[in-house]
């Protein structure tokens, strides 16, 4: 169990002598060394009048949260606060007009300190309890006990820690590419993908792919206001230059810009049964709503691969510089613009409109060689955009019963590839698409009702220049090749047009019930359901044709001028002028047609969920069960949610927790089962004229499948004296995940091309062992004009899955589970390490310092990671008489990299901000291997910079 951080005392002098807050200070803050010569001033805060949002906590909490909201150091003795809670806060205040709400009805008060900040203090002469003007009681759910402060009306959110990153952090941690995926680096159970920071690839935007508790980066459930971001068409998918028929993928659907989040909460363990479709954890993010009467923002960014240090292996030095191909990107710019505007005519409604673009060109050798006497175009840059469109409208109204929002979310996504080596080849991925939200909440005496619907409509499209493709011998006629290699050839054409889209319809209904008091205990309940629609469908636009099997033409003859029967020219697959080093023309004996063709699948599911928070002192426990049915599997899964927690001080908590999360199934098992019979095959041989038409028959085939699930073992420690200053937190959670879906060979299959089929099935299986340790500063610590906020963790992690994904064939080593060496020792298949999302260790450090007379805040994230071992297979050997696959433990070295943001925000009149960003990743340039084969290593990036500059008004 979290417990909520504990106040700093007014005698906080410890913390920051702390040796680690004291070095983070010293060294990791950076901050002008004249700002800590300028003397304090006043509290210019004091007339700037905001719209807050803070949550029901404890009021050392909520006083807290609201300090770092106005930016202002605040002091106070936690033993005055102890057992006060505030409630729900809302409106527009100026900074003490916000202290008076908060402690309203308290015999305390917050006036302004000789050093520039907020004291709390006993009142002199206290005032009688009642609710601040513009300060709305809600008395929907339960009365005020006493020591509790009234209900105030709004939703808030929870103080930043390492689970959740406030709008300071969103702004504050670095992000070369604007997604908050990136952002979660100070979370301790999620783990990036090793390809992530890669130095060959400087030039790709596209969201970081995680992992939380072992799970595939597509099992987990990202929201972004309550509506799913996550890809349920064909996530697992990857770009493969050779698949005609297949449209790569990514977990996301959609690229959200984080600088329009206020909040991005991690679910990764003891999750509410309110959640569900997920086996790895919950990514919860909320979009800023409007707060001021009328004002915005405008701004752009920059960065470039002449602003990174590319860290390449000698032996790929000339590959990568004279690349042709999107696995090494030697150059690439980079630019990102975003404007805002926002306006609250009323208190009660606001409107918040924003739009950004984020584009990175690529430019790339067209060819292998230098080809210099091509007819075609040595050079082509690839492209990546994404645009995002966002509209928000809230009511709000101060006290009353009901209160929603609308959201309108336009956030597609087209990068644009060719094909190496091939004239025309240019063809453009299309993804994300279109969000809707309609959210609507209602207060009553005993209950307190929240409502959603939601759309969404998702792309995973291809657009292709052509809708042919072939391989022809060099030639005079087909000379755009490079002649000098050996088999020259002159590639053409690319692979036609494809659309999948998925639309998803969906509501819901959450119901949290008044408090009810039996005998010594008090039941919480809160209940729900929701109801999805999905509509998935692939459809080939246009006919492709590819063309192989390139043959000698006659020497003489009508065939030898590439004449039909008739008199008519093969100018499409012939070819009559001489090959290269030959006297005859050529021609193509293989013709693979990719019809038109449209394919639909459906499916309806719905989930019940019911939980119940029994709180007897010192012990509360959480019982809640959530069912999922849908039909794509057929079946109702039951998921039970369980946890204890125990108090036995003010200062310690326990908490023990069992629990199972089913994800969800993918419409690529559906669709991919009927693509390939678009597909006929001709062959010619001594003749122009093709033969009959072969139909192909499935390659994929779904049987029954269940639902993956994880079964989650989780136990917590949180101690939170006052001399700690934050709460330390040490977490450990064992998840053995089931029912994995992968796709297994099957042979002797007389309905499947070439008597074999990929069928999926539930064979995949892993185990997760994770070990955290964290800590959050509870307040900011001042030094001089510096306020700082820390947050320190370190995780140990252990992975094992006898399965990469479902996109990657499972053979029958995986599937028997056989024996193998690993590291000189027998084992199981299964029981070998992961090789990806699976760093044995991480240490991660934030701080984020703000010196408010200069309007400076820098953010540090430190990140050392735990050597890397990388599982390759490296041959055979024998095993009590049987031959057996070895595989060889090839180590890489420690990781170590600062992340540095550096924000400044000068006041250019009462109402307007300039805003420089300055970002630095990998500040100490320090060279971490991701990767060793036998030819060469592959680096992250080395220090890469990016500077953005706007105005806010």
């Amino acid at each position: 169990m979290h417990s909520s951080p504990r106040a700093l005392p007014l005698r906080s002098s410890r913390l920051c002598n702390h040796p680690l807050a004291a070095a983070l200070m010293a060294a990791g803050l950076l901050v002008s060394a004249h700002a800590a010569e300028t003397p304090q001033r006043a509290p210019t805060a004091a007339t700037d009048i905001r719209t807050y949002d803070i949550a029901p906590a404890p009021l050392a909490q909520a006083l807290n949260r609201y300090a770092a909201e106005a930016g202002v150091v605040l002091a106070f003795d936690a033993a005055q606060l102890a057992g006060l809670t505030s409630r729900r806060l809302t409106g527009r205040f100026d900074v003490p007009g916000g202290f008076a709400a908060l402690l309203a009805g308290t015999p305390l008060e917050a006036v302004p300190s000789s050093s520039g900040g907020y004291l709390v203090r006993s009142r002199v002469q206290p005032a009688a309890p009642a609710p601040a003007p513009d300060l709305a009681v809600d008395k929907a759910l339960s009365p005020s006990p006493a020591g509790v402060l009234p209900l105030v009306s709004i939703v808030g959110t929870q103080p930043a820690n390492v689970n959740t990153l406030d709008r300071t952090l969103l702004r504050g941690l670095a992000t070369l590419n604007g997604d908050f995926t990136s952002q979660l680096k100070l979370n301790p159970h999620v783990q990036f993908d090793e390809s992530q920071l890669s130095s060959a690839t400087g030039g790709e935007i596209a969201p970081a792919e995680i992992s939380i508790h072992g799970a595939k980066p597509y099992q987990n459930e990202i929201l972004l206001d309550g509506m799913s971001l996550m890809n349920d068409l064909d996530p697992g998918n990857k770009i493969t230059p050779t698949r005609v028929d297949m449209v790569p993928g990514a977990s996301q659907a959609q690229a959200i810009d984080s600088s329009l989040l206020c909040e991005v909460t991690v679910r990764d363990s003891n999750v509410s049964a309110e959640f569900g479709r997920f086996t790895g954890g919950v990514v919860d993010a909320k979009l800023c709503s409007a707060r001021k009467r009328l004002g915005g923002s405008v701004a752009m960014g920059y960065t470039s691969s002449a602003w990174t240090h590319v860290f390449i292996d000698p032996a790929r030095r000339e590959a990568f510089e004279d690349s042709s191909t999107a696995d090494l990107q030697p150059n690439y710019r980079k630019r990102n613009y975003r404007a805002t505007v926002e306006a609250r005519p009323t208190a009660d409604w606001g409107l918040l409109v924003s739009a950004a673009r984020r584009t990175s060109d690529i430019p790339l050798r067209a060819f292998t060689t230098a080809n210099d006497g091509t007819s075609a175009p040595r050079e082509i840059t690839q492209t990546r955009t994404q645009d995002m469109l966002m509209a928000k409208a809230d009511y709000t109204p101060a006290g009353g019963t009901h209160k929603g929002d609308l959201t309108l979310v336009y956030a597609p996504s087209n990068n644009t590839y060719f094909k190496e080596d091939y004239r025309d080849s240019e063809y453009t991925i299309r993804t994300g698409g279109l969000s809707l939200s309609g959210r609507w909440e209602s207060a009553y005496d005993n209950l307190r009702l929240t409502q959603q619907l939601t759309h969404s409509r998702n792309e995973q499209s291809r657009r292709s220049d052509t809708d042919y493709y072939r391989s022809w011998r060099w030639s005079t006629d087909k000379n755009w090749g490079d002649p000098s290699v050996s088999n020259a050839a002159s590639g053409e054409g690319s692979w036609g047009d494809v659309d999948q889209f998925l639309a998803t319809t969906g509501y819901s209904l959450k119901a949290t019930l008044r408090p009810l008091q039996l005998a010594a205990a008090t039941n919480r309940v809160t209940t729900g359901f929701e109801l999805r629609r999905q509509n998935a469908d692939y459809e080939r636009l246009s006919v492709n044709r590819y063309y192989s099997t390139v043959r000698d033409l006659p020497t003489t003859g009508a065939m030898s001028r590439c004449q039909f029967a008739d008199g008519s020219l093969d100018s499409e697959a012939c070819s009559a002028t001489p090959t290269i080093n030959k006297t005859v023309g050529q021609y193509f004996g293989r013709l693979q047609t990719y019809t038109t063709g449209r394919f639909e699948a459906q499916a309806e599911s719905g989930a019940l969920f019911v939980e119940d928070n029994i709180g007897w002192q010192p012990f509360s426990l959480r019982v809640g069960l959530r069912a999922d049915s849908d039909t794509l599997t057929k079946k109702t899964n039951l998921a039970p949610r369980t946890q204890l927690n125990w108090l036995p001080t003010e200062a310690v908590a326990l908490d023990v927790g069992l629990s199972r999360y089913y994800g969800r199934n993918l419409f690529a098992y559906v669709l991919q089962e009927k693509i390939n019979t678009l597909q006929t095959t001709q062959t010619r041989t001594g003749t122009l004229t093709w033969g009959t038409a072969t139909q192909a028959k499935p390659l994929n085939r779904l049987e029954s499948l269940k639902t993956p699930h994880d079964d989650e073992v989780s136990t917590g420690l949180t101690l939170e004296p006052a001399w700690l200053g934050g709460a330390l937190s040490l977490r450990f959670t064992h998840r053995e995940g089931k029912d994995q879906v992968v796709k297994r060979l099957v042979t002797k299959q007389t309905d499947c091309n070439g008597n074999q089929c990929y069928i999926y099935t539930n064979d995949g299986r892993s185990t997760t062992k994770d070990w955290a340790l964290s800590w959050a500063s509870a307040a900011a610590a001042k030094t001089g004009p510096v306020v700082t906020r820390t947050w320190v963790a370190i995780s140990k992690s252990d992975v094992r899955a006898n399965a990469a994904g479902y996109e990657d064939p499972f053979g029958s080593t995986q599937l028997e589970d056989a024996i193998i060496q690993y590291d000189g020792r027998f084992m199981r298949y299964s029981e070998r390490p992961a090789d990806n999302y699976n760093r044995p260790w991480t240490l991660r450090i934030g701080a984020v310092s703000t010196v408010p007379s200069r309007q400076l805040t820098v953010t540090n994230l430190l990140r050392l990671r735990g050597a890397y071992q990388q599982v390759l297979r490296s041959g055979t050997t024998t095993y009590e008489g049987a031959t057996v696959d070895v595989y060889a433990r090839t180590p890489l070295p420690r990781a170590f990299g600062i992340d540095t943001v550096i924000l400044w925000e000068p006041r250019i009149r009462a109402d307007q901000r300039l805003s420089l960003k300055l970002t630095i990743e990998n500040l100490t340039n320090h060279r971490n291997t991701m990767t060793v084969s036998n030819t060469f290593a592959s680096y992250e990036r080395g220090r890469s910079v990016a500077v953005e500059a706007g105005v806010d008004f």
